[in-house]
């Protein structure tokens, strides 16, 4: 239903691009898990954003229009991170598809095999994957052109636009992956109630996201590379561990400490490209892969009344 980060990294030498630079629409009011009025946390050129004084979560306030529409997520949002030529494309795949292994072998301890969805699929890296690791792989993206790039090979099996009847009519999933992608929605209940409505019997949610309570959030502060204006909410795990069993998910996995691989140019383009902190020297080291922590978490969720949830406590 919403594109995701899932793209490759700008030339070199890009611009660096202010946190926001388009027209806002107006956020909650009040908190989604607890229903607290928020209180200013800061603001960083146009981003601003506010926190709950009762249960930690944040969320920008006002919303960046195109972000909530989903309009933000077309050519430009790829183009930005510019793969300029098959070797770039060959390298940045390369990079993606080691920490989706690492993501989809956690899945399959929960459910192996089966149907798989992967809702902002991008560029379709993660479907080539989970076809390795034994699912029968689909994937949707808001973006057309990463969609265009995805079907080459997969055919139908990718499909551009939102998440709605059309999509893949008559078929559920046993897995539906959000990489990426929960921090984008304008109303991640809303979304995670939509695809409850696609998932198989014993069907699993798995979604990574950015970790507000992680080390690296409270070393950088408001310098942490996720807070972007793509992204409208940050989550800790305690209060997406509330959110979610609120909602009737049993939370089957809650992991910190998540780490992704990329190219070491990947991290400065990408950090030069938000206005993050920028590690001194990393530039010079090219296309060295690094397997860090990146400051998000991966959660793993079934609905309440799914048969894999029969006699599992909430949430471990």
């Amino acid at each position: 239903m919403f594109a995701s980060n899932k793209g490759s990294p700008p030339h070199r030498g890009a611009s660096r691009l202010r946190p926001c630079e388009i027209p806002m629409i107006a956020s909650p009011e009040r908190c989604i898990v607890c229903g607290s009025r928020p209180r200013a946390l800061f603001r960083r050129g146009d981003l601003s954003v506010v926190r709950c004084p009762a249960c930690g979560l944040e969320w920008l306030s006002p919303f960046p229009e195109e972000a909530a529409a989903g309009t933000m997520y077309g050519e430009s949002y790829l183009r930005r991170w510019g793969i300029d030529g098959p070797e770039a494309l060959a390298r940045v795949r390369a990079m993606k598809e080691s920490s989706y292994r690492s993501f989809l072998r956690e899945i399959q301890r929960h459910r192996a095999g089966g149907r798989l969805l992967d809702v902002g699929c991008a560029l379709g890296f993660l479907l080539g994957v989970a076809r390795e690791e034994g699912f029968d792989p689909y994937g949707m993206d808001l973006n057309p052109s990463a969609i265009e790039i995805a079907r080459r090979e997969f055919g139908d099996r990718a499909q551009a636009g939102p998440l709605g009847p059309a999509t893949f009519p008559g078929l559920r999933f046993d897995v539906i992956t959000l990489i990426d992608v929960l921090e984008h929605a304008p109303d991640p209940g809303a979304l995670l109630d939509l695809l409850r409505e696609r998932l198989a019997p014993g069907g699993v949610i798995a979604a990574v996201l950015p970790n507000a309570a992680s080390l690296t959030r409270r070393i950088l502060g408001r310098r942490w590379p996720h807070y972007a204006c793509e992204h409208l909410w940050y989550w800790s795990p305690a209060n997406l561990r509330r959110f979610l069993q609120d909602r009737g998910w049993i939370v089957r996995a809650l992991r910190t400490g998540i780490r992704k691989t990329y190219t070491a140019r990947y991290l400065h383009a990408y950090s030069a490209c938000l206005g993050g902190w920028l590690p001194p020297g990393l530039g010079i080291l090219g296309n060295m892969r690094l397997r860090i922590p990146t400051g998000e978490m991966m959660a793993v969720v079934t609905p309440v009344s799914s048969p894999l949830a029969a006699g599992d406590s909430l949430g471990r």
